[in-house]
């Protein structure tokens, strides 16, 4: 299976989510690897150099790569490759979810974030990604129920499916500083949280009957 961790802009939590994704379903005995086509940022590969060295399990895989078709020769190896794009909308973005079976944008809570993520996902159903297959979620969310409420209803009133949340939490910073992922906190409450998002996407994918 492959999974694409796409964003028109950086700081929405794309590598956040790559990284929860990729623990949870090595948690779980796939065979998991992390395509990282953000060359100029390398923010999950050198997290996993850190994750590493500290001995963390379960070990995840990540390597850079300079094209997609480079990425996909790994494909025979891994249960999963989780894609984590570029943080703008290129030629490459669009080539990465032409080849994965479901699309996962994250994006901030305000209309700075959301109109070009909502953008994105128009661009990609425009080129022939469908619908079903794009899902949004939420990042960075703080205390703010009236401010979550109103970024699920633009995403769902532009046609898209709000997979959930991840919350604004001091604990994933730090986490991910250790090398650990946003459900590998020393706080049991932001875990499970994480851990309700990933069963969201799971659930999607087996609706839109996304084949492992």
């Amino acid at each position: 299976m492959k999974l694409a961790v796409l964003s028109q802009k950086g700081g929405v939590g794309k590598s956040t989510l790559s990284r929860l994704l990729a623990v949870e379903y090595s948690r779980n005995g796939w065979e998991v690897k992390i395509a990282d086509m953000d060359l100029s940022q390398g923010t999950v590969t050198e997290w996993n150099r850190i994750r590493m060295e500290e001995g963390f399990e379960p070990k995840i895989a990540v390597e850079q790569f300079m094209t997609v078709k480079d990425a996909l020769k790994q494909e025979a190896h891994y249960d999963l490759i989780i894609f984590d794009g570029e943080p703008h909308s290129t030629k490459k973005t669009l080539e990465i979810a032409q080849q994965s079976d479901f699309v996962i944008l994250p994006t901030g809570v305000t209309r700075d974030d959301l109109s070009p993520t909502v953008k994105l996902a128009h661009e990609l159903k425009k080129n022939g990604i469908d619908r079903k297959k794009i899902g949004l979620i939420l990042s960075r969310v703080g205390d703010s129920h009236s401010e979550l409420e109103s970024a699920r209803e633009y995403i769902e009133e532009a046609g898209y499916h709000y997979l959930g949340m991840i919350q604004e939490k001091t604990s994933i910073g730090q986490a991910h500083d250790m090398g650990k992922a946003a459900n590998e906190t020393s706080f049991k409450s932001v875990n499970q949280s994480t851990d309700r998002l990933v069963q969201s996407l799971v659930d999607r994918m087996d609706k839109v009957k996304v084949k492992a």
